[in-house]
């Protein structure tokens, strides 16, 4: 049976690990331009359905690429300034290992044997930052300072997490939380989660889906270098 994980014999590079990512938010940027801000669909439904598939995939890019950097932080990668970095204590482990360690220091347990994980599914929430800080210090790479001041600039995508999980999720509780983020924008009226995307961020003027976008650009430059 072919294996869930990756084996990797040399270092990953981190301008290929970011590539993907730009590729992949321009993409849906596009996207975003084509079905939201010239309505492809009238009803309520349709809308809500587009709008939610374009939150989960960014908030998967974004997972996705602060995956890649860690666990290629830790077992060997270059970083887009040429820096060779990994883990002194984790390097030698494989893909499956790093991302046990990451679900034990995520919740915040002592890490006393390690094993593979049973899978993807059980993964720690790469992009959620409050646990990125808890892994990376966790791992322990060489670049550890740059993931965390990297990773450290994160505010925005706070929010999309937010919004994510209540259209995802849709229950009292999660729609709290995303009443509680409205303080922070303008034009928040919405009749379902995926509707904060075309809030208005004061500072900008432009969308919050856009600011999504801008952070993600800037912070994995940062993390990456």
């Amino acid at each position: 049976m072919e294996s869930k994980f990756q084996t990797r014999n040399m270092p990953i590079s981190f301008s290929v690990v970011r590539q993907k990512l730009l590729v992949r938010l321009n993409t849906l940027d596009r996207a975003f331009e084509r079905h939201i801000l010239t309505p492809s669909v009238s009803r309520y439904v349709d809308r809500f359905a587009l709008q939610e598939g374009l939150l989960s995939s960014l908030w998967q890019a974004w997972c996705e690429f602060c995956r890649d950097v860690v666990i290629g932080a830790v077992q060997g990668a270059t970083t887009t300034t040429g820096i060779v970095v990994s883990s002194q204590a984790y390097a030698a482990r494989t893909e499956a290992e790093i991302a046990y360690i990451a679900k034990q220091l995520a919740q915040q347990r002592n890490v006393t044997t390690i094993k593979p994980i049973s899978g993807r599914y059980s993964e720690p929430t790469w992009g959620d930052v409050n646990k990125l800080n808890l892994i990376v210090t966790g791992l322990g790479p060489s670049n550890q300072q740059t993931l965390l001041s990297g990773f450290g600039g994160v505010t925005s995508i706070k929010d999309l997490q937010i919004c994510r999980n209540a259209s995802a999720h849709i229950n009292g509780e999660n729609i709290a939380k995303v009443r509680a983020a409205r303080v922070r924008y303008l034009h928040t009226a919405f009749k379902h989660p995926s509707d904060t995307m075309r809030w208005i961020v004061p500072t900008t003027k432009d969308y919050l889906w856009r600011s999504w976008i801008d952070e993600m650009e800037l912070v994995s430059d940062l993390a990456t270098q």
